[in-house]
């Protein structure tokens, strides 16, 4: 069975919302709470709360090594059974 709010910006870290008035922070745009955004990547560290940005370089908070903001973390588990 699939999550209807899989790829949803009412599931994205980078939407914030005030009442029915939606922002993508990413593309600086309005949006409503079923769009969904190209950006989406699910398991890149763009999309990690663990992702420190300093000085321009990015390095993963779980293991302390540098990264891309690009890559995908090999911990993903789309499945949600496995997390950093």
């Amino acid at each position: 069975m699939t999550n209807e709010n899989y790829q949803k910006c009412r599931t994205c870290r980078f939407c914030i919302h005030s009442g029915e008035d939606w922002v993508c922070l990413l593309k600086s745009i309005p949006t409503h709470g079923g769009g969904t955004c190209e950006r989406y990547r699910p398991g890149s560290c763009e999309n990690c709360s663990r992702l420190i940005m300093a000085d321009g370089n990015a390095q993963c908070g779980a293991t302390g090594e540098e990264t891309h903001i690009l890559s995908v973390c090999s911990d993903y588990d789309p499945s949600g059974k496995r997390s950093v």
